[in-house]
């Protein structure tokens, strides 16, 4: 497959997508279902605020609960290892 028909091939297949997919979001509700209220102030900055902050301030916990520092060194030992200088070294 030659580059101008890839290229073709992707081009017409993205705009393909951007005409179809949003088609049903731009339907209309069906008559027969009553009509809701939209939120008020207090849902849109929750929607718009709260959700974000309370995702960081999660993001924020796992990533400082995972990067603790838990290594405790073990205490110092009497024993004393001395190289004879004989060793095999591959």
């Amino acid at each position: 497959m030659s580059t101008p028909a890839r290229l073709f091939a992707l081009v017409s297949s993205v705009l393909t997508m951007l005409v179809v997919a949003p088609a049903a979001a731009m339907a209309d509700t069906p008559i027969t279902w009553e009509q809701e209220e939209g939120l008020g102030w207090l849902g849109y900055s929750v929607l718009l605020v709260g959700i974000p902050v309370g995702l960081i301030v999660v993001i924020w916990v796992l990533t400082s609960l995972l990067s603790r520092n838990n290594y405790v060194p073990p205490a110092p030992g009497n024993e004393v290892h001395v190289s004879t200088g004989d060793v095999d070294h591959h």
